[in-house]
């Protein structure tokens, strides 16, 4: 099979949606009631897109291998891949998406002998049976319809993932939130009263938020992740709420080429109201990565441009839910920094 990054993306967006189709199949007739399988929201499961790529892989490196050897092979890659998937599922995401507890020879309720043997079954089927149309079917698409339909589709697998990951990394006790939410408003707040700063509420920015809404939402969750890395609080929420420090309609007026140039435009602004560290520098400068083409230099830059690409992403895709910690503070600190600038 030709593994071009084109025909790698479209095989993983396509296999990922064909084995949610499986899986809701038979989960749904066995429990006789419909049954979403997986760790996200939508119609597609990573650990098939995943696992028919390692597939391609294998069948291509043991075409001429002994059938015993090509057994071994595909028992390695697909136990493997369930092994390694059961346990980040458990342990970083703390979910059981499957539990072989109640079968003969399992490891942890993660894999069990039943199911691998289920899996090298279904390994050489694919080889055999679905592998050779498909190769013809991908030959004949045409590349901009296997590129638009990997883009949308990954575009929403990774909001997603992300919302999902956001959700369980960022989920905070009680007295978590308080804390935190006091932590980010005492920063912020100095920015935040600067009339250049709140001058921000005047602009549209995304789909129903202004630019003031925006940068805040950016930067409460870029703080929670800085948190949770130990990274330099301080610097990403001023970063963050300096990133898109400019003073036009985006969508209708400004400098051609925007996205390469404005993160420069917010720069500017931001030095002439306030004194920037290098890494606060770094995070405005950086945020566009990677439209800015050099990488970030520091975490803290990394984790706002992915957030900020999150935010936008989920805007534009209109995902409804939003993060309740974000709009809570952003809510808080609207409020008490509106109410001084009256």
């Amino acid at each position: 099979m030709k593994t071009d990054i084109l025909n790698i993306l479209f095989s993983f967006s396509f296999f990922s949606i064909l084995g949610w189709v499986l899986e809701v199949t038979y989960r749904s007739v066995r429990d006789k009631r419909f049954v979403n399988p997986g760790l996200l929201n939508g119609p597609y499961l990573i650990l098939y897109g995943t696992g028919a790529l390692i597939l391609m892989g294998a069948v291509s490196l043991f075409q001429e291998s002994h059938l015993i050897t090509k057994a071994l092979a595909y028992f390695a890659a697909t136990t493997g891949l369930e092994l390694i998937s059961g346990f980040i599922a458990r342990y970083f995401f703390h979910v059981r998406l499957w539990d072989y507890s109640d079968q003969r020879f399992h490891y942890k309720g993660h894999i069990s002998l039943k199911f691998s043997i289920y899996w090298i079954l279904l390994a050489f089927a694919f080889e055999y049976l679905i592998s050779p149309p498909y190769q013809g079917i991908l030959n004949q698409l045409a590349p901009v319809v296997k590129g638009v339909f990997a883009a949308v589709t990954l575009s929403i697998m990774l909001v997603d993932f992300l919302t999902v990951s956001i959700n369980h990394f960022l989920s905070l006790t009680p007295k978590e939130k308080t804390l935190l939410e006091t932590q980010f408003i005492d920063t912020a707040r100095p920015l935040l009263e600067l009339p250049e700063v709140a001058k921000l509420s005047q602009y549209n920015h995304h789909r129903g938020k202004t630019r003031l809404e925006h940068v805040k939402e950016v930067a409460y969750l870029s703080f929670l992740w800085g948190k949770r890395l130990s990274l330099d609080s301080e610097a990403i929420v001023r970063g963050a709420l300096l990133h898109d420090l400019f003073y036009y309609d985006w969508l209708h007026e400004g400098p051609r080429l925007h996205g390469f140039r404005h993160h420069n435009i917010a720069l500017k602004n931001a030095r002439e109201i306030t004194l920037l560290t290098k890494k606060e520098e770094d995070i405005i400068k950086k945020h566009m990565w990677p439209l800015t083409v050099v990488p970030p230099r520091y975490m803290e830059s990394l984790v706002v441009s992915l957030v900020d690409t999150f935010c936008s992403a989920r805007d534009y895709l209109s995902v409804k839910k939003q993060d309740k910690h974000a709009k809570a503070v952003a809510g808080c600190v609207g409020s008490e920094s509106g109410d001084k600038q009256k």
